[in-house]
């Protein structure tokens, strides 16, 4: 039986944050139930990331599709993820099956996910010298770009189904999966310390993430090999060699996509069968409630929008960037070395990857005597001075002083992330105190397709930067002019300053603190019991 007298808090553990924070033995996480979920952000990640690791090289490089066209395709996903986030998220939170509200979703939908994969990189390249269907024109924005003409052709017609399906099924992985991290417990420090694990386990299964596109060109190294043999490839120009490379991305591509598929679903089963839904049982008693009610009742929750508006706009900057990161490395620093930029690309993740462990160690423990907001504002800031230094670190022919400021960001970085996500699971505390609902389904939901919008909108913007403002030579990307590539490198450092800058101005907006978290969780307590 739950019970429902109000318990009188700890002096230890409710807030004390000049000491260090215990948490109480009933509010902790299992090794074996963090390891789990952790393990769920792999699915994740992969499913979410790899697909832009493989993007522009595939259909803009390989295959000459316009980068406009490609973010047009993306976009339109991102417009159909406006009903199906917030739809998968309130069947959730509504699912009354024996098995918890959260794991059946995650169930399927790492499945579905995983085999949907490979099918978008299965394109039949004759689509490409057909006629377009038909003519748009896309108006301009003054003083940004121009009005422009976008052909609707077939290529377009199946990136944009490909990437519906694909995202109808990563919605039902990942919308439930970052619910369940938000009822894994109702302590405000041990939601961190998950969130650190789960940091750990991801810092180390994404350096394979970063590590798909150099050895997807190492396997195309390899079928270059095989076809005409070493003493032919050692007689071959660097552009020619290049070339060859390129032209067996056709073949690398869909081979290292199974791959992925698969690590989806393996990682993804974890969570589903192995993670405890501690709301269960609290949410069983409540009505169901309207999805559009659900998401407009949201309107109201500053903790809520600072939460949410700082992830969106986070990676609305990073994945733009992510967009010209490939051309920045292969281009401007390596002068048109594809494989080369690959591998730096490759070398600033595993610093990433070391640097990030040790940066969420030391949140872990700072996290511990100071509460989440002003340790939040001193990473942004971190990560706004690494940004600022880019123009000064990113130089033709010196690649490894790309990678001077790397350690510091990314210890900045993995704070973020760390008490972002750890401040999502509180708002689910604050949405409960004020509407007497669990709507963690909801809440990730209206988050994730935030986060997807401002993904989607990086794709869209990151081409219109690329093609608009740098000015990018797709039909010859040897052909680049000094003064393209140094537009490329300053929309590259403005890019994502900005967007961090307008981040850190919105964190000061967040209102909850350790003290007043602590007084929320004893009113819900002394309301409907612990759980």
């Amino acid at each position: 039986m739950v019970d429902t007298d109000p318990q009188t808090p700890d002096p230890d553990v409710a807030a004390a944050p000049k000491g260090r924070y215990v948490v109480p033995e009933e509010d902790r996480v299992p090794v074996v139930e963090k390891t789990a979920y952790a393990m769920g952000v792999v699915s994740d990640h992969y499913a979410q990331f790899a697909i832009h690791a493989f993007l522009m090289p595939f259909f803009n490089v390989l295959l000459g599709l316009s980068p406009v066209l490609i973010g047009t395709a993306m976009g339109i996903s991102r417009l159909w993820d406006a009903v199906n986030d917030p739809l998968v998220g309130t069947l959730s939170d509504r699912c009354k099956s024996r098995f918890g509200r959260r794991r059946p979703f995650l169930l399927v939908g790492s499945i579905l996910t995983g085999l949907m994969f490979p099918l978008i990189w299965l394109m039949p390249q004759g689509w490409i010298d057909l006629a377009p269907i038909f003519n748009v024109t896309v108006p301009g924005v003054p003083g940004f770009w121009e009005a422009y003409p976008l052909p609707v052709t077939w290529p377009l017609i199946w990136l944009s189904v490909a990437f519906v399906a694909y995202y109808t099924c990563y919605s039902v992985l990942s919308v439930p999966y970052e619910a369940l991290g938000m009822e894994l417990t109702p302590d405000y420090q041990e939601r961190t310390n998950v969130y650190t694990f789960r940091t750990y386990v991801m810092k180390i299964f994404d350096l394979g993430n970063f590590a798909l596109l150099p050895l997807t060109f190492l396997v195309c190294g390899w079928f270059v090999v095989s076809e005409i043999g070493p003493e032919a490839v050692e007689l071959l120009s660097t552009a020619d060699l290049e070339a060859l490379k390129t032209e067996k991305l056709s073949i690398a591509v869909p081979l290292m996509a199974i791959a992925v598929g698969l690590m989806i679903i393996a990682s993804g089963l974890l969570p589903a069968f192995f993670c405890r839904e501690r709301y269960a049982k609290v949410a069983q008693t409540a009505k169901n409630e309207n999805v559009l009610k659900g998401m407009v009742s949201l309107g109201g929750n500053l903790p809520f929008w600072v939460v949410a508006g700082s992830i969106s706009l986070y990676l609305l900057g990073v994945m733009s960037n992510g967009t010209l990161s490939f051309y920045i490395g292969s281009y401007y620093i390596y002068d048109g070395e594809l494989e080369k930029g690959a591998w730096l690309g490759f070398y600033n993740s595993v610093l990433g990857m070391i640097f990030g462990i040790i940066g969420a160690f030391v949140i872990d423990l700072l996290a511990r005597r100071f509460d989440k907001r002003p340790l939040l504002l001193y990473c942004i800031t971190l990560m706004l001075i690494c940004n600022l230094a880019m123009a000064f670190t990113y130089q033709p022919g010196h690649p490894w002083l790309t990678l001077v400021t790397r350690p510091f960001y990314t210890i900045g970085e993995t704070g973020f992330w760390v008490l972002i996500i750890s401040m999502r699971a509180d708002v689910g505390d604050w949405d409960e105190l004020k509407t007497g609902r669990r709507r963690e389904g909801i809440i990730a939901a209206s988050i994730n397709w935030m986060v997807k919008l401002a993904i989607a909108l990086a794709a869209v913007v990151g081409g219109i930067l690329l093609q608009y403002v740098v000015g990018w030579n797709s039909e010859d990307h040897l052909a680049q002019t000094p003064e393209t590539l140094n537009r490329l490198k300053w929309t590259f450092v403005i890019m994502q300053s900005s967007t961090t800058l307008v981040v850190l101005f919105l964190l000061l907006l967040y209102p909850l603190t350790r003290a007043k978290l602590a007084d929320v969780r004893d009113t819900l307590e002394a309301r409907r019991g612990k759980v």
